[in-house]
């Protein structure tokens, strides 16, 4: 089968939970979702205009109780800013 990989920072990728799961039972998906920090108020500062992160954390759940592979990139990973082990 095909491999399918998306890379998103937008939760919105929940909404094609069932085409992804379709998809994944012929062919190969995986989801990634990119979270800077989990942390509301610093990742307003890094990403103004992105997706909450427990909003991408709660479509990461959504897309792996539908069975579709799914992952979390943690970047970018700056120094001093969101490298603490509580951020990580």
């Amino acid at each position: 089968g095909l491999l399918l990989s998306l890379t998103t920072k937008s939760d919105l990728v929940a909404r094609d939970v069932d085409l992804l799961a379709a998809i994944g039972r012929r062919n190969r998906v995986h989801v990634n979702l990119t979270i800077t920090t989990p942390h509301h108020t610093l990742a307003r500062k890094i990403e103004p205009r992105a997706c909450r992160p427990d909003r991408r954390l709660l479509a990461l759940r959504r897309l792996t109780e539908a069975g579709v592979s799914a992952g979390v990139f943690l970047m970018p990973l700056m120094p001093r800013i969101n490298d603490r082990a509580e951020d990580i």
